[in-house]
């Protein structure tokens, strides 16, 4: 949605009509926004987001009432069926379609019933704040919402519904009572919000989407190219995830700050982690977050020793592998890194250090998203197979880059592409911000020039316009 033409007519009326309105009123036009976005996926999706809604309503209201008369046992019971029941709707969704084709009754069942298990946009995305925010209310760290409009806010607030971040109650209920005192003009936040979107849009559409045409097409045909184009392909999807999902979040966030509403940080310079665990304190911190809490430290996280340690990491990330899709690639990448972070953790208790720490982590990285790009597992293991054993074939080079559409132009866009994010990201992990934070402390002579130039790439090599489709978010299948 946030690269369809439709969606800058969408958020200018939004905003015209938002700062229009008497400040209370502004969380019930929120509402009405976020219905009419969530309506462009499909009335199936407002319909589910609606009911799922009005039950996490009421289900947090008998839980703390369980609570408040002193029984514990009956809010327990409360909780965990609630909480059962948002991930028997989750499993169901994701798994039963994967399950129906391997078993082969997919073709004796209706279309009409297999397009209806085709997963909501954003569910399991809002799922999992369902599931926080009924624990939550369950511990009684925070009371159950009366508030309606907030509620369903909270689930559907269009900048963040397709793919998060996963935000927490607390903050966001908080800022949602604020909004009659946010004042139109404030420079320094419409300048940070146009920030933010500037450099998600140049990460999607001059990056992500570039690579995504090569990445497609190396990976459709892997027996077509060399290890060196192999390692290449591999490479450009660690690339392209990270601006397809990062750009994302940040136009997102921009988004939101347009209306007042901050959205925590979803990806903190990844790339450039120390080790496996620095990486996930980075990449899609929302969601590695949320894990951490309410599954991690709940299985008694590093509390019972280090083979429990390990075991809860590892159970961690094979429910985080599960929950981004059905199949054993899936399952494979959680494994991987499951058991990169077990290593790390007996490498920090024998006090080693590798050399190059960094590059190795990347390059871990890297090889993990093999599985995550593969359309299953055996295409990754035919994949890797290919990488290690084809060889260079130097002779054979301007065929494959012939057969891939690339020349000398194509090349040089991609490598300046990547090396100013590389740029970007460096100057904002030395300064320990993110590159749209550090661009506000700049002059406003050099913010000027930075959004200039950020324009001008957009509208020169963005991928875009008669003719070609815009690649969806990644993370929208999820």
């Amino acid at each position: 949605m946030f690269v369809s033409i439709y969606f800058p007519v969408f958020l200018i009326v939004s905003l015209i009509l938002y700062f229009a309105v008497p400040g209370k009123l502004r969380p019930a036009l929120l509402f009405l926004l976020s219905c009419i976005f969530c309506a462009q996926f499909g009335v199936r999706t407002l319909i589910i987001l609606a009911v799922v809604s009005i039950f996490t309503y009421f289900a947090a209201l008998v839980i703390e009432k369980a609570n408040l008369h002193s029984k514990k046992g009956r809010s327990k019971l409360f909780a965990a069926a609630a909480i059962a029941a948002c991930v028997l709707l989750l499993a169901c969704y994701k798994y039963l379609p994967y399950l129906l084709r391997l078993s082969g009754w997919a073709d004796a069942i209706p279309e009409n019933f297999l397009n209806s298990l085709i997963i909501p946009v954003g569910l399991s995305f809002y799922l999992f704040q369902v599931i926080g925010y009924l624990a939550d209310v369950y511990h009684g760290k925070y009371c159950a919402e009366r508030n309606f409009i907030y509620l369903f806010l909270y689930l559907s607030y269009f900048p963040k519904f397709v793919s998060g971040p996963i935000e927490r109650e607390q903050s966001f209920f908080k800022q949602l009572q604020e909004l009659e005192h946010l004042k139109v003009w404030d420079r320094g936040r419409l300048s940070t919000a146009f920030t933010y979107m500037l450099y998600g849009y140049f990460m999607k559409l001059v990056i992500a989407d570039r690579l995504a045409i090569l990445v497609s097409k190396i990976f459709e045909a892997p027996e077509s190219f060399d290890s060196l184009l192999l390692l290449t392909g591999a490479l450009f999807y660690t690339i392209q995830i990270y601006c397809d999902f990062a750009g994302y979040s940040f136009i997102a966030i921009g988004c939101s700050k347009l209306f007042g509403i901050s959205l925590m940080q979803n990806f903190v310079t990844p790339y450039f982690a120390e080790n496996i665990t620095d990486f996930w304190r980075r990449w899609h911190v929302s969601l590695s977050s949320w894990l951490r809490d309410y599954i991690y430290i709940p299985l008694g996280g590093n509390r019972k020793g280090l083979f429990r340690k390990c075991l809860n990491t590892m159970i961690v990330f094979l429910l985080c592998g599960m929950w981004h899709g059905a199949g054993f690639s899936f399952i494979a990448w959680g494994f991987l890194h499951g058991f990169y972070s077990v290593m790390d953790t007996l490498l920090k208790k024998r006090n080693i250090k590798l050399p190059f720490s960094r590059l190795i982590t990347f390059l871990a990285v890297s090889f993990a998203w093999i599985f995550f790009r593969a359309t299953g597992l055996k295409s990754a293991l035919k994949y890797i197979a290919a990488m290690f054993t084809t060889g260079i074939r130097f002779k054979e080079m301007p065929a494959m880059l012939e057969l891939l559409q690339l020349d000398g132009i194509e090349i040089a866009v991609i490598a300046v592409s990547i090396i100013l994010v590389f740029l970007m990201d460096l100057c904002g992990y030395r300064k320990n911000l993110l590159f749209p934070e550090l661009v506000q402390e700049k002059k406003n002579s050099v913010r000027y020039v930075i959004f200039y130039f950020l324009i001008i790439l957009l509208f020169i090599f963005g991928i875009y316009g008669p003719g070609y489709h815009t690649e969806q978010f990644i993370y929208m299948q999820f």
